[in-house]
């Protein structure tokens, strides 16, 4: 984010009357609910229809789209800063490049891959999967949103593996993830389902089996005005895969686009309805928002798949064919209390929810009044175990996802991290007054390149020899250990914040809901929290709570949407 625009309302209102010192007060007043209005997450405020607009006009700090001024008013009344006005511009620009289609390829030939690569079928619904396939050979942007379970790394693996066995030459491939996490559990998930595939050697040299971070990717480094690699210095890639969109903000993802070459295609993966960006911006929902296909489009995926998607009626504007949702989830059945909470919660259907976490009706999913540190320790004991037992790396992390507490608010989870430490010092396992005890899970909370550590990674303080070590899980299955005092800004991660458990999976889930309703509790986060569990979800909260939190369904402010349209 631009420094000046994470200054808190005050200070960002008192910079800009040093340069407008006749600026009257209602327009240091919208400054100051810009800039509040991008701390929750909006782009831009939309003033088409307030009363001071008119001083906003005639204070020469507004300009019209493309001056060069400190504040942007568009022609719909949407006020940004300029660094948010040129960020959505020119991602609009690029994206509307690359959705110009491309020549399709031989139709026989791509029918007999397709074939090849996506064997399933006879299940009476379309090949989503295959038809996203499909589309993604034909063209340059390839946006694939699927919510968990549907097989979206499955589908890109088998993607990547057509596009190499169709292209004439070799192609550079780069796979990457807003967070190192997320990088690290694309790479195990790409490893594994490139491994199965039924293709020839060749191809399967081509398929990239480590994915980074989108920061790394780019040269993106504290301090850095702009990124290595941009639209002077593109990319050396033919094609980049970039998981878990939904939580790249305006910004990096403005940054990615113009990173590309002009032969390159990007394939976007992720999940629409989860929790967007904590900063501003919410494009890969504003990319779902109108899906749509031209008929010859509709006609082309007939002859070479076999079978088509449904007209959906609606104009995909200049994203047209570039956007595609799995919707059959594997992990969640017919039968799934998860699967089918998470889709009540989604349809803002929050009394019909309710009822089907409190009937008792499927054993994955349950609501309780509250919990208790002695509870949550409890269900830390084989984690605890396992690191008293001196277990490999592997299998400590596996009794760590077998459970995790999360929550709407900071302060909640620094409590139920406090709490369990407590809890732990009763037992005698952590020493009162200090930081550091076998066991001490670790989320890092800041970007360390020279240490290969970034946000969201997670390691376990376990006993070594020469004393405590971190250890941390890295891209290709090797286990790196660090000292503690080597290790970037980290908090204690027995319980963790909705927003940080994206792209993460817990056998069983606990979501503690506040005591209140707030801006922070709504649809999306609780949708995030839910489908994090594999096995069993539990609620812990009051009622009324809950469902003003299905009610809220999150809006972020842009003009993205209405660019591509």
């Amino acid at each position: 984010m631009n420094p000046a625009i994470s200054l808190l309302p005050d200070q960002l209102a008192s910079l800009f009357r040093r340069l407008a010192p006749d600026a009257d007060d209602a327009v240091l007043a919208l400054i100051r609910e810009l800039s509040g209005a991008n701390l929750a997450g909006h782009v831009c405020l939309p003033l088409a229809h307030r009363a001071e607009l008119k001083a906003l006009q005639g204070s020469g700090l507004a300009g019209r789209p493309g001056d060069y001024a400190p504040l942007i008013l568009d022609g719909a009344g949407r006020l940004y800063f300029a660094r948010h006005w040129h960020d959505e511009d020119r991602l609009a620009q690029g994206l509307v490049r690359l959705a110009e289609p491309l020549p399709p390829p031989d139709e026989a030939r791509l029918a007999a891959w397709l074939a090849r690569l996506f064997p399933g079928g006879g299940s009476g619904e379309p090949d989503r999967q295959k038809l996203a396939a499909a589309l993604a050979a034909r063209q340059r942007l390839m946006v694939i949103s699927g919510g968990p379970g549907t097989g979206k790394t499955t589908t890109v693996v088998r993607l990547l593996a057509l596009l190499a066995a169709l292209s004439p030459r070799p192609l550079v491939m780069a796979m990457a993830a807003p967070t190192g996490k997320a990088a690290a559990r694309l790479s195990e998930s790409m490893r594994g389902a490139r491994d199965r595939l039924d293709v020839d050697e060749a191809v399967r040299r081509q398929l990239p089996a480590q994915a980074e971070t989108l920061h790394r990717l780019l040269g993106l480094r504290p301090g850095m005005e702009a990124p290595r690699h941009h639209a002077g210095n593109p990319l050396p890639l033919d094609v980049l895969v970039v998981d878990e969109a939904s939580m790249i903000d305006l910004g990096l993802m403005a940054s990615t686009v113009a990173a590309l070459p002009s032969q390159a295609r990007l394939i976007l993966l992720g999940d629409r309805d989860q929790l967007s960006s904590v900063e501003a911006g919410a494009v890969l929902g504003e990319l779902c928002s109108r899906i749509g296909y031209s008929e010859s489009t509709l006609q082309w995926l007939q002859r070479v798949c076999g079978d088509s998607l449904p007209r959906s009626g609606e104009d995909g504007g200049r994203l047209t064919d570039c956007v595609a949702l799995l919707t059959r989830s594997h992990r969640f059945g017919a039968d799934s209390g998860i699967g089918e909470l998470a889709r009540r919660v989604n349809a803002g259907q929050g009394r019909l929810a309710l009822e089907l976490l409190q009937a008792g009706g499927h054993a994955d999913i349950s609501m309780r009044q509250a919990v208790d540190a002695g509870m949550l320790l409890d269900k830390r004991q084989g984690y605890l175990q396992a690191v008293a037992a001196g277990a490999e790396p592997d299998d400590v992390l596996r009794a760590f996802s077998a459970f995790m507490l999360l929550a709407a608010e900071r302060r909640q989870v620094a409590d139920c991290n406090q709490g369990i430490e407590r809890q732990l010092e009763k037992t005698g396992l952590k020493q009162p007054g200090r930081d550091w005890y076998a066991g001490r899970p670790v989320m890092i909370s800041e970007n360390d390149y020279g240490l290969g550590l970034f946000n969201g990674d997670i390691g376990f303080a376990l006993p070594r020899s020469q004393g405590l070590r971190v250890v941390f899980p890295s891209g290709d299955g090797v286990w790196r250990e660090f000292a503690p005092g080597r290790l970037p800004a980290h908090d204690t991660v027995f319980a963790m914040t909705v927003h940080k458990s994206q792209g993460s999976e817990y056998d069983e889930v606990w979501l503690q809901l506040p005591q209140q309703a707030g801006a922070l509790l709504n649809r999306a986060l609780l949708y995030t929290a839910i489908t994090r569990a594999r096995a069993c979800f539990v609620a812990a909260g009051g009622e009324e709570v809950w469902l003003r939190g299905v009610e809220l369904a999150p809006r972020r402010h842009s003009g993205l949407a209405d660019r591509l349209r």
